[in-house]
């Protein structure tokens, strides 16, 4: 049993309270301000720190590089290797659950397995496995490509033969390589009803890539759980999110950085995106459109951009309280995780630990002391 004492928890209605929490094996079992604390716990001393459920990113792709070339050249190894690192890392950085939106070959899997059976440390990971594209369209390479209904109903089942837990459409272009377009309207409605009809009849859902409005009104009205990106909301696009509760994962963060990458023609497009999607998302926000928080991290930027992720979305008018409400328990809410998101008894016991008030200062999050992932500590101050 191990005792978290003398910190802050983060509470269900936002606000950080004096308070322990206790752990038993991979469950918290009580939390609290007078909590008794049995003499065979191992305390922690937390002292100052804000205690915090473990965030959550819904779009991540551990397995990807942004340069094909790499993927080629580097072989299943070399990406495994690399995904494992990244793992980690998202644990450092106070991430316990997250959504792999598409991987090379199945790797994200294979990684999930080796995660749950503790071959390698890790968050709980949601996986797509390959997504789904057109002949050619976006990120084609490492794709299942396929055309026609027919087709794309085969390639869904491929997924979830292989393990994925839900199933990933790319509906449009996006700013991945020189020469393409977030215009392009890839997928059509009756290829992503049929990746739709397929995952519902196994008990999950779709998530579609999509920038444009076009795309993401057709991915909406073949029924996705979630549209990724969406950087051309309009007002018709979000009423439709909001009537079929469908949400919004904006990423913000990952076309700042590739802004920021100084790779020709890229950066600039980046940008655009990024200076619109501000305004799209303000606009699904006052429609009432579910959104969760996650990052594209891993081809373009790091794990850690999480934090960065959480800034910019306040910066977009969201209260700090909501956001950190929304990167935990909103997020599981989302994905239908029950056992993750909050500080109760009965959950699993998934929190971070961090020096200062991240409700006074989000930058906060950037330094985790301790990570606590399905009962497992992590304290990084002994690690090198």
């Amino acid at each position: 049993m191990i005792a978290l004492v003398n910190g802050r928890v983060f509470t269900i209605d936002g606000k950080l309270v004096p308070g322990t929490v206790l752990i038993s094996g991979d469950v918290i079992t009580a939390v609290g301000e007078r909590i008794e604390v049995p003499k065979e716990a191992k305390l922690i001393d937390v002292s100052g720190k804000a205690v915090l459920p473990g965030l959550i990113d819904l779009h991540t792709h551990l397995t990807l590089f942004h340069d094909p070339t790499l993927l080629a050249a580097g072989g299943e190894g070399k990406v495994a290797l690399r995904a494992a690192f990244l793992a980690k890392q998202a644990l450092k950085a106070g991430i316990t659950t997250m959504r792999d939106m598409g991987g090379y070959r199945h790797i994200d899997i294979d990684l999930r397995n080796a995660i749950a059976m503790g071959f390698v440390p890790g968050p709980r990971l949601l996986c797509a496995g390959k997504v789904i594209a057109t002949t050619g369209g976006h990120i084609y390479y490492v794709a299942r490509e396929a055309d026609g209904p027919d087709e794309v109903r085969k390639a869904a089942r491929e997924q979830l033969k292989a393990g994925a837990d839900f199933i990933k459409v790319m509906c449009s272009g996006g700013v991945e390589r020189a020469g393409e377009s977030i215009d392009a309207v890839q997928l059509g409605i009756d290829e992503i009803r049929a990746a739709v009809d397929v995952a519902a009849d196994n008990g999950t859902v779709v998530a579609a890539h999509a920038h444009p409005t076009r795309a993401m009104k057709e991915a909406l009205m073949a029924g996705v759980a979630s549209i990724e990106h969406g950087t051309l909301v309009d007002e018709e696009v979000a009423e439709i999110m909001a009537e079929k509760k469908a949400f919004l994962v904006p990423t913000f963060s990952v076309y700042a950085a590739i802004a920021k990458s100084g790779l020709p023609e890229l950066a600039k497009r980046a940008q655009w995106v990024f200076e619109t999607k501000k305004k799209s998302f303000e606009l699904a926000v006052r429609k009432g459109v579910p959104w969760g928080v996650g990052t594209d991290s891993g081809a373009f930027s790091p794990v850690s951009s999480i934090v960065d992720e959480l800034i910019m979305i306040h910066d977009a008018g969201i209260g700090v309280a909501e956001v950190l409400h929304r990167a935990t328990a909103g997020n599981a809410e989302l994905v239908r995780i029950k056992n993750t998101g909050t500080l109760e008894p009965g959950k699993r016991a998934d929190l971070i630990v961090v020096q200062g008030d991240p409700l006074n200062d989000l930058g906060v999050l950037r330094n985790v002391a301790i990570t606590i992932c399905n009962g497992v500590v992590y304290d990084w101050s002994t690690m090198p």
